[in-house]
């Protein structure tokens, strides 16, 4: 015995087969988040120098210039102003600079200008002479 299947048999079933109800297949499965679900990172901002730190990470982000930097350590000048008053923060990005505006806005910041610390100062006004003098006082270059 042989099947014979003729074009007319073909479209009947195929017509057939897309009129059945299909299993929704849009669902996620159990074990994946809700639909609409997006991650939060954890962050600590420090309002003082507009820094990031993200512990799940062990990465610092700062503003070099204009430029947002990242490593895995923070330069020396951000040191002094990272020790304390911290705020957690939870944000859906990876990078927290993104959201730095809101951030701002909504729990201040203050970036530190590290050229102010040597403006208006000269050469002689740190006690940097090591006892050897700066020049002013008496001795064979004048002053009395």
């Amino acid at each position: 015995m042989t099947i014979r299947t003729t074009p007319r048999a073909l479209a009947v079933a195929l017509a057939l087969a897309c009129a059945l109800p299909l299993a929704a297949s849009a669902d996620p499965p159990p074990w994946a988040p809700a639909h609409g679900y997006r991650a939060k990172h954890r962050y600590v901002y420090y309002p003082s120098a507009e820094v990031y730190y993200a512990p799940d990470t062990r990465m610092w982000f700062w503003l070099s210039g204009d430029d947002w930097s990242f490593g895995a350590s923070l330069p020396l000048d951000y040191q002094p102003y990272v020790r304390s008053g911290g705020v957690s923060l939870e944000l859906y990005s990876d990078r927290p600079y993104v959201d730095h505006t809101y951030v701002v806005e909504h729990y201040g910041g203050h970036r530190p200008d590290f050229r102010d610390r040597d403006r208006g100062r000269s050469r002689g006004d740190d006690d940097d002479s090591h006892g050897h003098g700066n020049g002013r006082g008496k001795g064979r270059h004048g002053g009395g």
